[in-house]
């Protein structure tokens, strides 16, 4: 139960980070009619970058929870498949 939740946890996590540094541009330039032509140096460009870094952050997040839970069913299943001792 723990590692399905984790599982879909980190897949959420993993797209919506995704999403979220896709959407950047257009959640940073929102109420923005124009502007310069280099945005990069305007503070939306500064807001854009900074989304988009929280964005992989969370995707980032994502993959790690669902690698790790990934790791922990093949350990535990490696444990399961071990031949019992002989004890006596």
């Amino acid at each position: 139960m723990k590692t399905k939740f984790a599982f879909i946890v980190g897949s959420i996590s993993a797209i919506g980070g995704m999403v979220f540094a896709a959407m950047a541009q257009s959640i940073a330039f929102n109420n923005v009619k124009g502007y310069s032509p280099p945005r990069s140096e305007t503070s939306y460009g500064a807001q854009e970058q900074v989304l988009q870094n929280i964005g992989l952050l969370i995707m980032a997040f994502g993959l790690l929870l669902i690698l790790i839970t990934f790791r922990e069913c093949l350990r535990a299943s490696h444990r399961d498949h071990r031949p019992a001792r002989n004890e006596g």
